[in-house]
C-alpha cells in the first residue's frame, strides 16, 4: 500500500479507524446500558512475511503511527493482542519498544502461533467471535462473518505503484539535510495567505513543522509558536502534500529535520507556494 499512497494518508486511514471504532464502542454501550471503558485491538498477521517486516517505508510509518497513537489515545486500550506472529514479527517488535511507553509495551501480548486462540479467549467471549479468528461464530456458514467484519481486497496490484522517479518530476528546491541538522525556510507573511507545499527524499523519513513569529524578532525555533505540528514522515516513494492557512502576520519557519539521525544524509526535493486569501 505505501507504494500507492503517501504514508500520511496510510496513518489518516489507521487514525479513522481507531475513531471509528471508539464510534461503535459508544454505540454499543447505549445499546447494552454498561458504559464504554476501553478497547481491545487484535492485529492478524497471517500471510505477513519477511518482505513486509524489511519494508523501511512501513517501519518508519508504523513507527510515527504508534508514536501518535500513545500521544492522543493513552487510556483507550485495554489490550493490544497480536496473533499469529511469526518470529520475524518477535524480531521486528524488539527493535521498537524503545519508542514505545511503558503503559503501552504492557499492554501488548503476542503470543506463540500455538497458543494464540487460548489467549484469545482470556479476553473475548469466543461465542460471539468469527470461526477464522479462533472464535465459533459463522454467519450463514461462512467463518470469516463478513457481514460484521470488514475485509482488505488482498494485496496492491503493481500497476497502482507510484514510480519515485516520477512522482515528482517538478520541483523548486534541491537540498542535502546532513545527519544531525535541519533546514529551515523562512517565510514573510503580510496578510492572510496559504502555504502550500510538497516533498519528498530520495531515501527514508524526514521531520516537518511550521513555526510562527508574529514579531519577526524570534532567534530560534524554541522562541516561536508551532502551528502545524511536528510530524515524521516516509516520503520515497510518494511525496507528502499539505497546506496550511496562515490567518496573522509574522514570520512563519518551515522546518525540515533530521536532527534524529545519527548518520544519514537526505536528499530533499520540495516546492513552496504562497497563495493570498
Amino acid at each position: 500500500m505505501l507504494k500507492s499512497v503517501a504514508s500520511l494518508d496510510y496513518i489518516k486511514f489507521s487514525l479513522a479507524a481507531i475513531e471509528k471504532g471508539l464510534q461503535l464502542c459508544k454505540q454499543k454501550a447505549k445499546q447494552t446500558g454498561r458504559p464504554f471503558e476501553q478497547m481491545m485491538l487484535v492485529f492478524d498477521l497471517d500471510h505477513i512475511g519477511s518482505a513486509h517486516f524489511s519494508c523501511k517505508q512501513f517501519a518508519s510509518s508504523f513507527t510515527t503511527l504508534v508514536t501518535l497513537f500513545q500521544e492522543h489515545y493513552p487510556l483507550v486500550l485495554r489490550k493490544i493482542l497480536i496473533i499469529r506472529a511469526p518470529e520475524m514479527a518477535r524480531i521486528a517488535y524488539a527493535s521498537i519498544t524503545a519508542i514505545l511507553s511503558d503503559p503501552i509495551t504492557r499492554l501488548i501480548e503476542m503470543p506463540s502461533e500455538a497458543d494464540w486462540k487460548w489467549a484469545l479467549a482470556q479476553y473475548v467471549n469466543l461465542d460471539g467471535w468469527p470461526i477464522h479468528w479462533g472464535g465459533n461464530r459463522a454467519e450463514n456458514g461462512d467463518p470469516k462473518c463478513p457481514g460484521t467484519i470488514r475485509y482488505g481486497m488482498g494485496p496492491v496490484p503493481s500497476d497502482y505503484f507510484v514510480d519515485p522517479k516520477t512522482a515528482m518530476p517538478d520541483y523548486d528546491q534541491l537540498t542535502t539535510v546532513y545527519a544531525g541538522d535541519k533546514h529551515l525556510i523562512s517565510i514573510r507573511i503580510k496578510e492572510k495567505s496559504r502555504i502550500c507545499w510538497q516533498y519528498m527524499t530520495d531515501d527514508d523519513d524526514i521531520g516537518f513543522a511550521i513555526h510562527f513569529d508574529p514579531s519577526f524578532q524570534a532567534n530560534n525555533l524554541t522562541e516561536m509558536e508551532t502551528v502545524f505540528p511536528y510530524i515524521r514522515l516516509e516520503c520515497t516513494n510518494v511525496p507528502i502534500s499539505g497546506h496550511y492557512v496562515a490567518e496573522k502576520a509574522g514570520n512563519y519557519i518551515i522546518e525540515f529535520d533530521n536532527y534524529y539521525s545519527w548518520f544519514s544524509a537526505k536528499q530533499l526535493r520540495y516546492n513552496i507556494e504562497i497563495e493570498e486569501l
